[in-house]
């Protein structure tokens, strides 16, 4: 579910999901404004699916939350 695989479509996979995620994230988003700016896309469709590619980019510590707002790690 996470990688693409012979039975699963790059388009379904989470780190697809992940990485169209990551490069909607501008500066400092709120989760209801990326999610405003995201939900009409094929590949997320749900909040679900939303809030599990959100959960990887954060356990991959490449977003984090502060004071409500979502922002790219600075690496």
């Amino acid at each position: 579910m996470i990688l693409p695989t012979k039975h699963l479509k790059l388009s379904n996979a989470l780190l697809n999901l992940g990485a169209i995620l990551l490069n909607n994230i501008e500066g400092k988003n709120t989760v209801t404004l990326l999610w405003d700016k995201t939900k009409d896309l094929s590949e997320i469709k749900t909040f679900e699916k939303f809030t599990l590619g959100l959960d990887l980019l954060f356990m991959m510590d490449l977003i984090e939350l502060k004071d409500g707002l979502i922002a790219r790690v600075a690496k």
